[in-house]
């Protein structure tokens, strides 16, 4: 049963992709499209780069976000014991999007209209978000209580914020508009570098997520059972916080801070598997997250509403129904 769930997940997987690259802002034939897709001679130079410079690249970014954020969120999750955990929870997200308001907002707006733009805010970004993950590891050595943590988590998002507010009272014109676009979401400005990167940062979270992957299961029931059954509670928290940091930290840098995904994926991927086994969701986490964000992508190309909208809109109708439970919100309609 657990195969045929994977394979389902696998063809929705390459549906989405063949979607992603066939359909966008620009119609291209079928016999074009498959001429480009194979660099063949006769391809028309135009839809060369709209395949191999935008699709394909956002088409990479967003499967490789999508993947990042949800297994990000299903850590969150299982390390808080909250099904409404999500990587934004320990303050990295607000961490980074203080990166870029510096950046934008502050000397570097010159240098945010340059060729470099992108880069720049990408590099505040990661700075950002690592200096907030590194503030919360240094909180997680000291105290053992999650609550804690996660308190210290969410007054570090409202601080970062208020710093961020007074920013944009005084930012101009200009600036505001570039902190702006970049919080609204993209998978458009990363190219086949910036994807490397985040690959790079998947990879080596998912390698570290093997090796405590026994443990996660565990701590789903609590840092008394977990010692009792000889899991380093401590060792493990911080390692499940260094891989949701990373992974979240990469992918709001590149493609800025993504809404719902890394909320509602883990729920849809336990929903899916009929179980709460790490080992048995993190292929399913991963191809749904990967799914869920092309979608999100391909609606947002098609209307050309920020990425933002498209997933806020498919995401809050869950999370409500996540809130109320099903029978409540049934017996509201």
């Amino acid at each position: 049963m657990v195969s045929v769930r994977n394979l389902w997940l696998w063809l929705t997987f390459i549906a989405l992709l063949a979607l992603e690259i066939a359909f966008g802002s620009v119609a291209i034939a079928s016999t074009e499209l498959m001429s480009a897709l194979l660099r063949s001679p006769d391809a028309d130079a135009g839809h060369l780069t709209i395949i191999w410079d935008s699709r394909i690249p956002r088409t990479i970014a967003a499967c490789l976000t999508g993947a990042s954020l949800a297994w990000s969120g299903m850590l969150m999750q299982t390390l808080f014991r909250n099904p409404l955990a999500g990587p934004s929870m320990l303050g990295i997200t607000s961490g980074a999007s203080l990166g870029v308001a510096l950046m934008a907002m502050g000397s570097g707006a010159a240098m945010i209209a340059s060729d470099w733009g992108i880069a720049t805010l990408a590099s505040a970004a990661f700075a950002g978000a690592f200096l907030s993950l590194g503030l919360v590891l240094l909180v997680a050595r000291r105290i053992s209580d999650q609550a804690t943590l996660l308190i210290f988590g969410i007054m570090l998002s409202f601080f970062t914020s208020a710093i961020v507010d007074a920013l944009q009272s005084a930012a101009s014109n200009e600036a505001l508009r570039s902190y702006i676009n970049w919080g609204l979401g993209s998978f458009a400005n990363c190219d086949f570098r910036e994807n490397l990167v985040i690959a790079t940062a998947l990879c080596l979270s998912l390698f570290i997520t093997l090796r405590i992957l026994p443990r996660l299961n565990l701590m789903l029931l609590g840092d008394e059972y977990a010692l009792t059954m000889g899991v380093n509670v401590g060792q493990t928290r911080r390692s499940m916080i260094v891989i949701a940091g990373l992974l979240a930290g990469v992918s709001t840098a590149f493609c800025g801070p993504i809404a719902f995904i890394g909320l509602a994926v883990p729920h849809l991927s336990r929903k899916w598997m009929a179980s709460a086994d790490h080992r048995q969701n993190l292929l399913p986490n991963l191809l749904i997250g990967a799914c869920v964000a092309m979608l999100c992508d391909l609606i947002s190309r098609l209307t050309t509403l920020p990425l933002n909208t498209i997933a806020s809109a498919l995401g809050a109708p869950f999370v409500i129904v996540l809130l109320l439970g099903p029978k409540t919100f049934k017996s509201l309609l």
